[in-house]
């Protein structure tokens, strides 16, 4: 009863949601790469900075530092990056994120 009583574009938004929340969970357990992760189409609206916190070993401060360093700003989502920055990220999980 409750499902019917939302609108189509809740369901969407909730729907979406739900797919963000679980292509995260996949890089934080470990079944996704990060360099993959940004591959999804799903990815593409997800900000950097969330991706980058599910990758194990990632915080919030280290988040910040990371996206000083290339330069990103902070509301950037996935599918915004530029080449550069994109390929900066992919050497950096390469290199074992070792800044």
């Amino acid at each position: 009863e409750m499902q019917r009583s939302l609108v189509g574009s809740e369901m969407c938004i909730r729907d979406s949601r739900r797919r963000y929340a679980a292509l995260k969970a996949r890089v934080k357990s470990g079944e996704l790469t990060f360099t993959d992760a940004m591959d999804e189409e799903d990815a593409k609206r997800i900000l950097v900075t969330s991706l980058l916190q599910s990758v194990p070993g990632i915080g919030a401060s280290k988040a910040v530092v990371i996206m000083r360093l290339y330069r990103i700003p902070k509301g950037r989502r996935v599918g915004g990056l530029g080449i550069r920055q994109r390929e900066a990220l992919v050497a950096l999980e390469r290199n074992g994120w070792k800044l």
